[in-house]
């Protein structure tokens, strides 16, 4: 009897190791969200619902912010393959939405309002 409890420890044991390293594995094989700055590079427009005036943003790719050419000073807060949080010397927060392939929005805290951004080059 004693044997039989010692293999069945050993099968369990075994199991149990096995199935911890297919999950890791499994982890691992997942695709990592896009954590590159460059995804969110770029001169983008936006127009301003309030007064209807086309602003310029900026995003270097150091994440340097600029907006009409005026420099934000801002540091980056949050970064994955869908938004881009920055937060400016007050403590407000400045967010950027993004698709799969560019970003198309941002939150300004400030304003408690949310543009629609597109590409500066992009026709109206």
């Amino acid at each position: 009897m004693k044997g039989r409890e010692i293999a069945l420890f050993g099968i369990s044991l075994m199991a149990g190791l096995t199935s911890g390293f297919s999950l890791r594995n499994k982890k691992k094989k997942h695709a990592q969200p896009s954590e590159s700055p460059l995804f969110y590079v770029g001169t983008w427009q936006f127009v301003d619902p309030h007064n209807q005036r086309r602003h310029r943003l900026e995003i270097s790719p150091n994440l340097d912010v600029q907006i009409d050419n005026h420099p934000l000073q801002v540091s980056v807060k949050n970064l994955n393959d869908t938004q881009l949080t920055f937060q400016d010397k007050f403590g407000y927060h400045l967010t950027i939405h993004a698709n799969e392939r560019q970003p198309i929005s941002f939150f300004d805290e400030a304003d408690d309002c949310t543009y629609a951004m597109k590409p500066l080059d992009s026709a109206d």
